[in-house]
C-alpha cells in the first residue's frame, strides 16, 4: 500500500511540475495562416481578461470584456495603465464602432507591446482600463502575477 501511495504522490508532483512549465497556447491565424502563441490572464471572472499574443516578432496585448454594456460610434483614445514596481507605463489604443456593436457580444481593445514594456509588466501591481465613460481597476495579486509572468514568458 505504501509504495503505491508514494508512486501516486510522485506522479501528482510530476504532473504539477509539468503544468508549471507548460508551453504557451498556440493557434493558427485564419487570415494569414501563421502560428500565433498566446496566453490568457483573467482579470475579473471568465468574461474579462487580457491576452498576450505573439506572431513572428509582433506582440499584441488585448483587453477582452464580454459583458461590456456600452457601444461607441466614434473613435476615441483609450489608455491601459500599468502600475509596476519596475516602472509605470501606459499603452494606448482607439475604440471604434468596428470593435463592438449591438450584435457582437465581445468588446476588445488591442495595442502593440514592446519588450521593454513586457519587462516592466513583470512587477505589475495594478492594471487600469481608462474608457471614456468608465474606469476598470484590477489589483494584481500573487496568483494573477504568476499568470502574467507565464504570459510574458510566451512573448520571447
Amino acid at each position: 500500500m505504501k509504495p503505491a501511495f508514494l508512486l501516486s504522490v510522485v506522479g501528482l508532483l510530476m504532473a504539477d511540475v509539468s503544468k508549471s512549465f507548460a508551453q504557451c497556447k498556440e493557434t493558427t491565424s485564419p487570415s494569414n495562416h501563421k502560428i500565433v502563441h498566446y496566453h490568457i490572464v483573467q482579470l475579473s471572472g471568465p468574461k474579462e481578461y487580457l491576452t498576450l499574443a505573439k506572431t513572428g516578432e509582433e506582440r499584441i496585448l488585448n483587453y477582452h470584456n464580454d459583458e461590456f454594456g456600452q457601444v461607441y460610434h466614434v473613435q476615441m483614445f483609450t489608455e491601459i495603465k500599468f502600475s509596476s514596481v519596475k516602472g509605470n507605463f501606459s499603452l494606448y489604443t482607439t475604440i471604434s464602432s468596428t470593435d463592438r456593436s449591438n450584435w457582437q457580444s465581445e468588446f476588445v481593445l488591442s495595442t502593440p507591446i514592446e519588450p521593454k514594456e513586457l519587462e516592466k509588466m513583470k512587477g505589475t501591481v495594478q492594471i487600469e482600463i481608462l474608457l471614456p465613460d468608465d474606469k476598470r481597476t484590477f489589483k494584481v495579486d500573487a496568483k494573477k502575477n504568476q499568470l502574467l509572468l507565464k504570459a510574458i514568458a510566451c512573448m520571447y
